[in-house]
């Protein structure tokens, strides 16, 4: 596992995730049914396929939740949802805008009832704390005994950072604290009283790209970039006795 040096204190960190976080890191602010939004949503439904077939209902908790397109997605679906992020600017917009009902904090500040939720996701959030554990901690805290929680992080040791180890996107400076590999995030989740249930691997964009580069047809080259491992990780946990 890599991680950021020095780490940021925490007036730090509310500084970094400021409005102009949003404008460069996501598209404009989505206007509800608009041909954007129904194309956004979509997007997410991958999102939601991965963990269905564990849960298709329920309360799910979104920490990290950014501009809220996964729970509104996730709303369209039948779940009921709630979010969890450091910015009153997109909880704002959520609030207003999609009608969800957001957390504004650093995790470790926000009360919420334990053992509330069936669904508790991390989508590329659990990289930008200074402390996992507090993360995992506290989604177990607020956990059914019988929840599930997703965590979907990049992949440090997969073929898209090696193969572009200079540039590769993920590296995110300062935004991203720590970088996690399949190991690392497996050890931090049991850790914490978690087992790893389901497990997905990206395919990599990186040799998909060179391959079309190469003029090799993209079904072919999408074949073929299958068998490297991709930008990100993504794992489903269960609660396990500690």
């Amino acid at each position: 596992m890599g991680f950021l040096d020095p780490q940021p204190d925490n007036e730090e960190v509310a500084k970094l995730y400021q409005q102009e976080y949003f404008k460069t890191h996501y598209n404009n602010e989505l206007i509800p049914g608009s041909l954007e939004m129904k194309e956004r949503l979509l997007q997410e439904k991958h999102r939601l396929r991965f963990f269905q077939k564990f849960k298709n209902k329920g309360n799910v908790l979104d920490i990290g939740c950014g501009r809220g397109y996964f729970l509104l997605a996730c709303r369209e679906q039948g779940y009921k949802v709630e979010g969890i992020d450091i910015s009153s600017d997109v909880a704002n917009y959520i609030r207003s805008n999609l009608k969800i009902t957001v957390h504004v904090g650093e995790v470790r500040n926000v009360t919420l009832l334990e053992r509330t939720f069936d669904i508790i996701t991390l989508w590329h959030s659990l990289e930008h704390t200074a402390d996992p554990n507090i993360y995992i901690q506290n989604a177990r805290k607020w956990l059914k005994d019988d929840g599930i929680l997703v965590v979907d992080v990049p992949n440090y040791e997969g073929h898209d950072a090696k193969m572009n180890w200079q540039n590769w996107s993920n590296w995110d400076l300062p935004y991203h604290f720590y970088h996690f590999t399949e190991d690392s995030l497996t050890c931090l989740l049991h850790k914490h009283g978690f087992a790893v249930i389901s497990k997905k691997k990206y395919l990599s964009e990186y040799v998909k790209q060179k391959l079309q580069d190469a003029f090799l047809p993209s079904f072919i080259a999408r074949i073929i970039a299958k068998f490297y491992s991709g930008h990100s990780i993504a794992v489903i946990a269960k609660k396990i006795n500690i």
